[in-house]
């Protein structure tokens, strides 16, 4: 997988997430952001997406998430806290995790750990 591809997998979940919970007001703190991750010459993507519009019932549009992830191939499990979470690992992403706190809804996450040239990356996307 190309690190292109490893960013819009994880970028594409997120927003995916977003749309399945109806909520409005989604954005990105920044772009996804790389960094090396793994052996050499390997380079993963984080980035966090929120919203302060929140659904009706937290811990219903948690248990959504999870079960749009399942479908999605990542192992899903449930947060035990105070806040309704839900954490997953694999499938099209490193892991990712959608938290609905009292005042936001975020989605975090990070891509694959993909071959690839941090400083072309960082060339290409960060400089003009």
């Amino acid at each position: 997988m190309s690190p292109d591809k490893a960013r819009d997998a994880l970028v594409d979940l997120a927003q995916e997430t977003a749309e399945h919970l109806e909520t409005q007001g989604w954005a990105a703190s920044s772009a996804p952001l790389v960094g090396e991750c793994g052996s050499d010459g390997h380079v993963n993507w984080g980035y966090f997406y929120a919203t302060s519009a929140l659904g009706d019932d937290r811990t219903a549009d948690t248990e959504r998430v999870a079960e749009l992830w399942r479908a999605k191939g990542p192992e899903v499990r449930l947060g035990a806290g105070q806040v309704p979470a839900v954490f997953a690992t694999g499938g099209p992403v490193d892991a990712i995790s959608f938290t609905a706190g009292p005042a936001t809804y975020t989605i975090a996450g990070t891509s694959l750990c993909v071959p690839g040239d941090l400083s072309k990356i960082i060339d290409e996307d960060y400089v003009d």
